[in-house]
């Protein structure tokens, strides 16, 4: 058991009453006292009662998360957590809105984000996505005097509290660490890296995800596999817009007889795993990001050898609580970073990682 108010007041000689309003904010307190006993109190690991808190406060809190709408198997893991905390904090008076926004339209990001501010939002987070100007964005949020967090892609140049999410570059160095061993024993050791042009978004600002996993992918294969061939193929973003057409389709096709192995690296992975089944690939490592239901079947099949996957659902459900933790902490000092590891999904502990999340939720 953390110290108490009743503690707290006996061992300064002041009164319960006066702590209380210092701790709470809903009484007047002096400034140099109320310093010295939210100081004491850090000090003391002071926790303050939730139940308590709730009575105190006697209004519900609104936390605010904004993404983009694809890959849509992708978002919808990442609100499966988002619920699973918004579940949890209805007791304590929480109301949590998730807005996922069409890509590309700035304008109905911030429509959407100026309507949170006006019922009265209290913290936000989104996700440093180059479709939008996040600028813009982050600057309404600031001019609004609003704590932010950053989750899935984050922006470190910013005023933001906390980042929850992972690290691009060690993804894709996992994907080189998995072929390039799983290639050991073969005669020929070559491998193609299927990226993306994002034409639509050359004069984006922020970070390049895909940009990330490439030179992680390939900082690895150069420094501990040279002896690995690596073909570097790019197909544009049109198919981001659910068209369909046979960019990856040729390119699997022209490589199914030359390499042992292939490595996606954007999330077109239904795309890409029907293009091997059309093209009849068979015995060469496969290799893509983040488990969707095509990706868990086709692991069950063997046509996918690997997922290097980064728990959306735990970040959806910890970017929440970081949220309410900021609000309940009463301080403006910056969060320790939430870092997402990476999990390497194979057919014999894919339904072990896919449970994995739920699990850790409930617990």
């Amino acid at each position: 058991m953390g110290i108490t108010q009743k503690e707290i007041a006996k061992n300064l000689g002041i009164s319960y009453m006066t702590v209380n309003r210092a701790l709470n904010s809903n009484g007047y307190v002096s400034d140099v006292l109320k310093q010295k006993i939210l100081k004491y109190a850090k000090e003391m690991g002071y926790e303050p009662h939730r139940a308590s808190q709730v009575l105190v406060r006697n209004s519900t809190r609104k936390l605010a998360l904004f993404s983009s709408t694809l890959p849509r198997y992708f978002w919808d893991e990442i609100n499966k957590g988002v619920q699973v905390a918004a579940q949890q904090l209805k007791a304590f008076d929480y109301e949590v809105h998730y807005h996922r926004v069409p890509e590309l339209d700035t304008q109905a990001y911030l429509a959407l984000l100026e309507q949170e501010i006006e019922q009265g939002v209290e913290a936000v987070a989104l996700v440093n996505q180059r479709m939008y100007d996040i600028d813009a964005v982050i600057r309404r949020i600031e001019q609004a005097g609003l704590p932010y967090v950053t989750f899935n892609i984050d922006a470190p140049e910013s005023k933001r509290c906390t980042y929850i999410g992972s690290d691009y570059s060690a993804g894709g160095r996992l994907a080189a660490d998995f072929i390039a061993r799983t290639l050991q024993l073969s005669e020929k050791k070559e491998v193609l890296v299927l990226q993306c042009t994002e034409q639509d978004l050359t004069q984006a600002k922020g970070p390049n995800i895909n940009k990330m996993r490439l030179e992680g992918f390939l900082d690895l294969m150069n420094q501990s596999f040279p002896e690995i061939t690596v073909h570097l193929e790019y197909f544009d973003t049109k198919l981001q817009a659910e068209e369909k057409d046979n960019q990856i389709l040729n390119l699997v096709r022209n490589y199914r007889d030359k390499v042992q192995a292939m490595y996606l690296i954007p999330a077109f992975n239904t795309d890409f795993l029907s293009a091997l089944e059309t093209a009849g690939v068979s015995d060469t490592i496969t290799v893509l990001h983040d488990l969707d239901s095509a990706a868990l079947y086709h692991l069950k099949t063997r046509l996918l050898s690997a997922v290097i996957d980064q728990s959306p659902t735990l970040q959806g459900y910890y970017t929440v609580m970081a949220l309410e933790k900021i609000l309940e902490s009463k301080q403006p000092a910056d969060l320790p970073l939430i870092q997402i590891d990476h999990n390497l999904v194979l057919t014999e502990n894919r339904n072990l990682i896919h449970g994995l999340s739920a699990a850790r939720l409930m617990s």
